[in-house]
């Protein structure tokens, strides 16, 4: 069993979610029990995505203490077999900020997962924060064994990456291979060698905007561009 994070410091709209959820549609084929806890409260996309709508029930109402541990954790069916999934809600974050106590909350829920669920990988969806200033998303990556870096080829995105990349080490969390989304052949090898240098390994290169990967979810068949590398990078690394 394992605690893995996608995750991006602070950049948004990199395709963490989308990696996520196609984690998701994966992990029940390949017979493995996986558990995703959606900490992307402004953005609850995966749950959106995951469920059709937001619940009742949310990782802010069991913090809170408005809802059992038991509620909070919703079964997903999927053709091969359910994935569990703690989700989000808009509106989330502040209602966690208010009350506090999101640590111990937060790990009681990660070994029910493990525990009693019984899955084989809890997988943690972020949002784009700063590792440094984020005590709350901070203290939930140090609770990761493996950290999987996604970035974009974008300054900003690179210099978010290091700054994710510097805590985690200092943090003691593994990394695992990074990946880089919506890539553009414009800056090729050099923009690969940079980001392979930052993380200590070669990233994975994925060609595809995240609008148009979500149609392998669609249920006809139908595949967005640069599907068959995400599949690649999730199978192999993340569920590997």
């Amino acid at each position: 069993m394992s605690i893995k994070c996608i995750a991006s410091g602070q950049k948004g709209g990199v395709g963490k979610s989308t990696l996520t959820m196609l984690a998701a549609r994966v992990a029940p084929a390949l017979g493995i029990r996986l558990a995703i806890i959606d900490l992307a409260m402004g953005n609850p996309s995966t749950s959106l995505n995951l469920l059709g709508g937001l619940p009742s029930h949310t990782l802010a109402t069991y913090v809170i203490g408005a809802s059992r541990i038991s509620e909070v954790v919703h079964v997903v069916p999927t053709r091969y077999g359910p994935i569990y999934l703690v989700p989000s809600g808009r509106g989330d974050l502040a209602l966690i900020n208010e009350d506090g106590g999101f640590g111990e909350k937060f790990n009681s829920l990660i070994n029910y997962l493990i525990d009693r669920v019984g899955v084989d990988h809890v997988l943690i969806d972020f949002p784009s924060f700063e590792p440094s200033l984020d005590e709350l998303f901070s203290n939930a990556l140090e609770r990761c064994d493996v950290m999987y870096p996604v970035g974009i080829q974008d300054l900003g995105s690179l210099m978010a990456l290091r700054n994710l990349l510097i805590f985690a080490r200092k943090s003691s969390v593994g990394v695992g291979r990074p990946v880089i989304n919506m890539f553009r052949e414009s800056l090729g090898r050099q923009w690969v060698s940079v980001v392979g240098k930052l993380a200590g390994s070669e990233p994975g290169v994925v060609h595809y905007d995240p609008w148009l990967i979500r149609w392998v979810h669609d249920g006809v068949g139908q595949y967005g561009i640069g599907v068959r590398e995400a599949l690649t990078y999730v199978i192999r690394d993340v569920l590997g």
